[in-house]
């Protein structure tokens, strides 16, 4: 079963992460930290040549949360009381040297994702059956909100572009 994670993009514990998640970053840059199989993986996952990336730091409950991510759960990316970039996991790797080499510190906890929505979509009191309200930490959605999510979607994808709206113009997003 898919998960929603929740991760926050003004958190310390988290990367920063800019240009590597939104943009992407050159597959080049991170082919010589990887092996020959997980090298063939992220090339299959990253046919254009470009992956997105972001990663936090492998302290307090960070490691656990990150373990049990699987490929296609969903990742929120926070900041403040709204969401602002959902992407789908593709790919994991606990890997420091990687991460100092693309943000220049620790955040060795790494996801590769597909290339996320991105805007800012507040969390208003009507979104609290589906999210949680504080968007602090890096943290795995209780399943009875990922289930009403599902339950009244149909899929997380389906939520993504309809119930956050990331399908709409700014202007028809949900208002605070």
């Amino acid at each position: 079963m898919d998960n929603v994670f929740m991760v926050s993009m003004e958190d310390e514990a988290a990367a920063p992460f800019g240009s590597t998640l939104e943009a992407g970053c050159a597959l080049e840059t991170v082919l010589p930290f990887l092996d020959g199989p997980q090298a063939d993986a992220l090339r299959r996952l990253c046919p254009g040549g470009t992956c997105h990336v972001w990663g936090v730091r492998d302290e307090g409950e960070n490691r656990s949360t990150w373990e049990g991510m699987a490929p296609d759960d969903l990742v929120l990316g926070v900041r403040g009381r709204s969401v602002v970039s959902a992407s789908r996991v593709r790919m994991k790797l606990s890997h420091s040297a990687l991460a100092a080499r693309l943000w220049g510190e620790p955040f060795g906890l790494m996801c590769f994702s597909d290339r996320p929505h991105v805007g800012e979509v507040p969390i208003v009191p009507q979104m609290f059956w589906y999210l949680d309200p504080d968007g602090r930490g890096f943290r795995c959605l209780d399943p009875k909100k990922r289930d009403n999510i599902l339950r009244d979607y149909g899929s997380l994808e389906v939520f993504v572009r309809l119930g956050l709206r990331y399908d709409f113009p700014f202007s028809f997003r949900h208002s605070e």
